[in-house]
């Protein structure tokens, strides 16, 4: 006798193969959207999602009100769904801001304050003090992110003085004087608190993404520790290539 084969379900899967999950959907045209497929301004259609992702019409329609919710979609009636907002990838280590339609750059606050241990061990410091300052990333007039650096009060350069467009590797030559070498980065997950909150535009306890970075000189001298948090619904952070041979 053949051996009998198991229904989808039986397996977590769906008959005829449909993405039953939202999530899934979701999942898919976040994708299709950050890989450009689907443009700002375009319309999206049920029955052509359903048809190409595979699945039932209860299952895009989730998908479409959970990113019409943060804002990545517009849903109106008798005019369809349409694309708004794609957001912005971020490199793990590094990025471009002040590009036309682009990643701008704002420092809100620059100061002395005292070091820690992590700072001085990171940045191989004895000094009581380093300097911070304090940024916000803004995407098409909303801001999508807040940077915090800190570095030797021996930097005396000026942050507003920075040229735009730039990137990381520009901004270690021109406001560090340094050559730029390696980058270590650590990537999390965290909830807005009130401040952050405020300054993001944003309900208190939404997700954030978290970046944690040590730049190096070239001769693999500390120059600053930095800490990022970005909108979880406007920013993906982009790797590139990894190769596994």
């Amino acid at each position: 006798m053949p051996e009998a084969i198991a229904h989808p379900r039986a397996h977590g899967g769906s008959a005829r193969g449909a993405q039953i999950s939202a999530r899934r959907v979701r999942d898919l045209l976040l994708a299709a959207i950050r890989a450009g497929r689907i443009t700002p301004g375009s319309t999206l259609n049920e029955e052509n999602l359903m048809q190409t992702y595979s699945a039932s019409r209860g299952a895009v329609r989730s998908a479409l009100s959970q990113l019409t919710s943060i804002g990545i979609l517009e849903r109106r009636t008798r005019v369809g769904t349409r694309l708004v907002n794609a957001g912005v990838r971020i490199g793990v280590t590094d990025f471009a801001f002040g590009e036309r339609g682009g990643v701008s750059i704002e420092v809100l606050e620059q100061r002395l304050v005292p070091s820690t241990p992590l700072l001085r061990e990171r940045l191989q410091l004895d000094d009581d003090d380093v300097r911070m300052v304090e940024n916000s990333f803004t995407l098409k007039g909303e801001t999508i992110g807040i940077r915090t650096a800190y570095f030797s009060q021996a930097v005396t350069s000026d942050p507003t003085a920075i040229r735009q467009p730039a990137t990381m590797s520009t901004v270690m030559r021109d406001f560090f004087g340094k050559e730029p070498g390696l980058v270590y980065a650590w990537i999390g997950a965290e909830l807005s608190d009130a401040r952050t909150s405020r300054i993001l535009g944003i309900d208190e306890g939404a997700p954030l993404l978290r970046r944690e970075l040590m730049y190096l000189d070239v001769d693999d001298t500390p120059i600053q520790v930095v800490f990022d948090a970005f909108r979880a619904d406007r920013v993906s952070f982009d790797r590139g290539p990894i190769s596994f041979s």
